[in-house]
């Protein structure tokens, strides 16, 4: 009986030891930064001297005293600042070429194919987070989050939703409408935009991009630069299928985000109840005045600047160069009136498509923002602003375990460790190459350069 016994608390013995091992085993990884300054993505003032512990995906303590971690990998980051990954929110991840060629000379393979690889790239720039608005996102989102390809966190539009002859409409002349009776809609119709006439119509279109894996649903809005057969002045949508989209989106838990550029848009739409206004760069002080009221986010994007009449000819064609530039021309007073009108729910965006190699100056963003706002403001559209506007996905919040564009205790693992405080001089986020020296997504180091 007594060797029964011990026979028995042995093999208990030994499925406690199995237990601890297995234990040991799922403890999830930690990393601890030490020797940092940490811009956390709200404060102007950063956290000196401080250390970051990370464990698993998840920040699990930011310290000025020592982190007790014994287990940890330890980076020193040298008296670099620490701050939040960045988050472009108004980005077409898989609109890596002219259009035209997308449309019409390329299958789907090399859609996928070619915006894998400029996803890596788009992360090794800094941007760890990014909101898709508009195009086939949601396949390359599913691929990166299963550990099949390297790249950003991918909030996706799914397919935009445009009227006949909006900024959705990329047929050719004689091509027939895609919801006429015997049309075999191109995978064009099927994944980048729906065309959509009337409530039920644009009900269905919504209700599709939220089928197919939407977070939140793309309406174009207005007249846009890189389609053809709509003037830049036009309102697109009637005010009932503007509502629709947005009470349609809402049932889910979600919102609209707009192509917009001119008053009579803007207005229609805050008035329609969507939440995000994008690009906008032809407003006047009257709709910053219905923006400021109704407390809504802005995504402009004034890396445009940058770019001349022949670069956007090559990339969208002949006709969208003279909408291009009177875009263009109403980038700077666009900056100033959210400045002047005191419009704080503004986030960080670029809206480069069409172009592998205008993508390559995604970071240049920093440098014309910074003609109106402070380093720190802009920092804080890049990180927590554009954070908060993600977290608009409410329930459909593809991650939801923690904030975005923060770091705090429970927010993502996303983070950068920049060469200097661009806290003070944001013109150090141009050069990522050189002044990322490491970047971390979910937990995972993606690039380090530290010795």
């Amino acid at each position: 009986m007594k060797h029964l016994r011990h026979s028995t608390l042995a093999a208990f013995a030994l499925v406690l030891a199995g237990a601890s091992q297995t234990l040991a085993q799922d403890a999830p990884q930690q990393t601890l930064f030490t020797n940092v300054h940490v811009f956390d993505g709200v404060n102007e003032t950063r956290i000196e001297n401080a250390n970051v512990l990370v464990e698993g995906n998840l920040i699990k303590e930011v310290a000025t005293e020592t982190i007790d971690a014994p287990d940890a990998t330890v980076i020193n980051g040298g008296g670099r600042t620490l701050m939040p990954g960045l988050i472009d929110a108004h980005v077409h991840m898989a609109i890596t070429e002219p259009v035209a060629d997308l449309r019409d000379n390329f299958d789907w393979m090399y859609w996928g194919a070619v915006s894998t690889i400029e996803a890596e790239k788009m992360l090794l720039r800094g941007f760890t987070s990014v909101r898709d608005a508009g195009g086939p996102a949601i396949g390359l989102q599913k691929a990166i989050d299963r550990g099949k390809a390297v790249g950003p966190r991918i909030y996706p539009s799914g397919p935009v939703i445009s009227q006949t002859s909006g900024h959705g409409e990329h047929r050719h002349y004689t091509e027939p409408h895609p919801n006429f009776q015997g049309a075999s809609p191109s995978f064009f119709n099927q994944h980048v935009e729906f065309l959509a006439d009337g409530v039920p119509e644009v009900l269905r279109a919504t209700r599709e991009a939220l089928r197919l894996g939407a977070s939140q649903i793309k309406v174009m809005a207005g007249g846009g630069v890189s389609s053809s057969v709509d003037p830049l002045h036009t309102v697109q949508f009637l005010p009932e299928e503007l509502e629709a989209a947005v009470k349609a989106a809402a049932d889910w838990d979600t919102y609209v985000l707009v192509h917009v550029y001119n008053d009579e848009s803007i207005l229609r739409s805050i008035e329609a109840g969507v939440q995000s206004i994008d690009h906008a760069q032809l407003m006047t002080e009257v709709s910053a005045q219905a923006i400021k009221d109704a407390d809504v986010w802005v995504v402009p994007f004034f890396s445009l600047l940058g770019l001349d009449a022949e670069t956007v000819t090559k990339a969208l064609g002949p006709l969208s160069a003279p909408k291009f530039l009177e875009v263009q021309g109403g980038a700077r007073n666009q900056m100033r009136l959210l400045k002047e009108f005191g419009i704080e729910k503004v986030a960080f965006s670029t809206d480069i498509i069409g172009d592998p190699v205008a993508l390559t100056k995604q970071n240049d963003e920093f440098k014309y923002r910074l003609e109106q706002w402070s380093s720190y403001e802009v920092l804080m559209q890049a990180t927590s602003k554009a954070g908060e506007l993600l977290a608009l996905s409410g329930k459909l919040n593809p991650y939801p375990e923690g904030p975005l564009g923060v770091i705090v205790e429970g927010a993502y693992a996303d983070i950068l460790l920049v060469d200097g405080n661009p806290v003070e001089d944001a013109m150090i986020m141009i050069d990522y190459e050189n002044n990322f020296d490491l970047i971390m997504k979910n937990g995972v180091i993606y690039k380090n350069t530290l010795n």
